[in-house]
């Protein structure tokens, strides 16, 4: 477990052997005036400061546990030429500390069609089980897609228009944020209405609302999930559901599950997606066994959706269809046929 020290602004101090693996004390501070639960963090029997209270939800569970031994998980210091509220050079500006609880066994998320739990990296997008790193969807199809010769093809492009390639690979490394962005946007709001619809439901009568509070507040954006909903209709649905096979080393999380049969395991595998021309053949290219695909953007999604239903199909349960959501100037619905894989 780490948790972040509150406090230290109150305890200043620079000493330089507090780094990294440092050992640090846990305890209850019996005589603390403010708390009769404080866990105070000590090194070498100077006070750091406390393990935050309010708004902790494992406050309890630490509390419980004292006294503890931690390690120094992380440090910062204020550098040369920086300000930070009234630390001077070289003080401590933020500690985390790490120590072993017993809920650690538990962490992580659980997968839907196995009985394991899975750690995920939401910013390397990488998924662990028992120290092993899965293979995720994208990575697994990535064998079949042609990747694109960046390097090459802007050499060319930079050449023809009488500019660097610098500009034109940062020119299109910015386009591709931008686009992306929007993408997650859209990709985000929907995932955050389909999770929490009842909750927004009930804010909304409360407050006397005119739409569930768990549509974007931007009216651009609540107009593209209004549009969604109006077309497809407000369905249940499980959203960023992680499925598994262990023994395979492999793992994806699928933004949208329709379960048709919960008792009988039925299901539809779905996603959203945000581009342009997506069942236009272009310059998309597949290999191998897959050379044959459609040269466009809705043979990678079948792929995709393909690999979280071979997954489910592996655990027992019947992957009734695919469908991929696709939102250009309007929704439009593909449903797709799943690939045989090689697994």
């Amino acid at each position: 477990m780490i948790q972040t020290i509150v406090g230290i602004s109150f305890n200043k101090t620079k000493d330089d052997t507090i780094k990294t693996g440092t050992e640090v004390n846990i305890y209850h501070d019996k005589g603390n005036k403010y708390s009769s639960r404080a866990i105070a963090v000590t090194y070498n029997g100077k006070l750091l400061g406390y393990i935050g209270e309010k708004g902790n939800e494992k406050h309890e569970e630490v509390f419980e546990a004292l006294p503890l031994k931690a390690k120094v998980h992380t440090v910062a210091r204020l550098g040369e030429g920086e300000t930070f509220a009234k630390f001077g050079l070289d003080e401590i500006t933020h500690l985390e500390v790490e120590f072993a609880m017993a809920s650690d066994k538990k962490e992580g998320i659980q997968s839907m069609n196995e009985d394991v739990l899975v750690k995920f990296d939401p910013v390397l997008h990488r998924y662990v089980y028992n120290g092993q790193e899965l293979i995720g969807g994208t990575s697994y199809i990535k064998k079949w897609i042609k990747e694109f010769d960046k390097e090459n093809i802007s050499r060319m492009y930079a050449k023809s228009l009488g500019c660097k390639q610098s500009e034109v690979l940062e020119f299109w490394n910015n386009g591709g944020d931008v686009a992306g962005d929007y993408g997650s946007a859209i990709h985000g709001a929907l995932e955050h209405y389909e999770k929490f619809k009842k909750l927004g439901k009930i804010i909304q009568g409360k407050k006397d609302l005119p739409f569930n509070k768990a549509m974007p507040s931007h009216p651009e954006l609540r107009k593209i999930v209004e549009q969604f909903i109006e077309k497809f209709g407000d369905q249940e649905v499980e959203t960023e559901v992680i499925v598994t096979n262990v023994e395979r080393g492999l793992c994806g999380m699928i933004d949208r599950l329709l379960i048709v049969n919960e008792e009988n395991l039925v299901c539809r595998v779905q996603d959203y997606k945000v581009n342009i021309d997506a069942a236009v053949e272009g310059k998309d290219k597949y290999l191998g066994q897959m050379a044959a695909l459609p040269k466009n953007k809705l043979s990678k999604y079948r792929l995709q959706l393909s690999f979280y239903a071979r997954l489910l199909e592996l655990s027992g349960w019947t992957v009734e269809g695919l469908d991929a959501y696709v939102y250009e100037d309007e929704w439009k619905c593909y449903t797709l046929e799943q690939v045989k894989l090689d697994f």
